[in-house]
């Protein structure tokens, strides 16, 4: 098929790449204007765009006329995490009309952040849709849908990261939103390419469940902010949601800590942890506090347990691992050879 697609950043180039790389055709790629950074007054493209202009591959940053199109021919139009609204003298013009890759299984989850919403509420699964587009959010006829696996590997408890700390912490992460993210679109990559090789399956689509929509918004970077008088699943599902896009971040004399891979154990009753605060008893556990648990990991309290936290950035410095910042940055007080320890923020 001859196809005009719209993209941005590295999700878009993923789809991208797949139709490059299928029997199909991009005629025409339209992305967004180039970024200025703040450093150097310099333009920077998008990733679309820069893949483009490196493989001589036809992008423009603007949305074409009627005239372009009529000139382009395309049977279909396909748009992945493009971000802009598309007219629907646009979207309707090729055969074929449009599709939309959106990373939910619509109805639920429309909108701008159905991942981050799917992470921050901690669900077990979500996945992707392929969609005709029409003129609202996220409401037209559903092509084919793929549920994904986004769940929590089990927690960590007190024996796993007494015997050896690097296994569990790598075993027991969680999926995060850039990972996620990454997937669902190459998982939608490949749905499309079995539309655009098979399009009746187009004529076949079903009317989305109206009444069972839910809607998504979008976060700011105050959204970012953790709470450390909630439950450690609710944390966990935080950072996971923020660490890698605007950021899961609290403070730490003053400066804004970002937290970015966490591993929640919980129930921790060993006498070091109680040390730091936190008795057998959830009423009486401190929240929020720094320590340094044997082996050289960087542990925060919460209410049923604590986080260890593997990667973090202190305002104006480089990411570091939680180890490293043991090493290089002083979050405790010297009294009579114990270390009072301070808490996040």
């Amino acid at each position: 098929m001859k196809i005009v697609f719209f993209g941005t950043d590295e999700n878009s180039l993923i789809v991208l790449k797949e139709i490059l790389n299928s029997s199909n055709s991009a005629e025409l790629v339209i992305t967004t204007a180039d970024k200025i950074r703040t450093r150097g007054n310099r333009k920077t493209p998008t990733p679309v765009k820069k893949y483009c202009v490196e493989n001589q591959v036809a992008v423009v940053e603007e949305i074409p006329s009627l005239e372009k199109l009529t000139e382009v021919d395309p049977d279909i139009i396909v748009v992945a995490s493009y971000g802009k609204i598309i007219p629907d003298e646009i979207i309707n013009f090729p055969k074929h009309g449009a599709l939309n890759i959106h990373p939910s299984l619509l109805p639920k989850y429309r909108g701008p952040s159905p991942v981050q919403t799917a992470l921050l509420n901690g669900d077990q699964t979500s996945g992707v849709t392929i969609m005709i587009l029409d003129s609202g959010i996220d409401t037209g006829p559903i092509v084919l849908q793929k549920e994904c696996d986004i769940g929590s590997s089990p927690n960590l408890n007190y024996q796993d990261i007494h015997s050896d700390w690097s296994d569990p912490l790598r075993t027991n992460r969680r999926y995060f939103l850039k990972e996620v993210t990454e997937e669902f679109f190459r998982i939608g990559a490949k749905m499309l390419i079995e539309i655009l090789d098979s399009p009746e399956l187009i004529k076949s689509a079903e009317i989305q469940d109206h009444p069972l929509a839910t809607m998504t918004k979008k976060f700011t970077k105050e959204d970012g902010h953790i709470n450390w008088n909630q439950p450690g699943e609710k944390i966990i599902n935080h950072i996971r949601a923020f660490g890698d896009n605007i950021g899961a971040y609290s403070f730490l004399d003053g400066k804004k800590i970002k937290i970015f891979d966490v591993v929640f154990a919980n129930d921790c009753i060993s006498p070091y942890y109680q040390f730091l605060g936190n008795k057998t008893s959830p009423e009486y556990r401190t929240r929020g506090k720094l320590g340094i648990y044997p082996q050289d990991l960087l542990i925060v309290t919460v209410e049923d347990g604590m986080m260890i936290i593997d990667q973090l950035q202190v305002e104006g410095k480089s990411k570091i691992s939680g180890s490293d910042f043991i090493r290089g940055y002083k979050f405790y007080d010297d009294i009579n050879a114990f270390k009072s320890y301070k808490s996040l923020s």
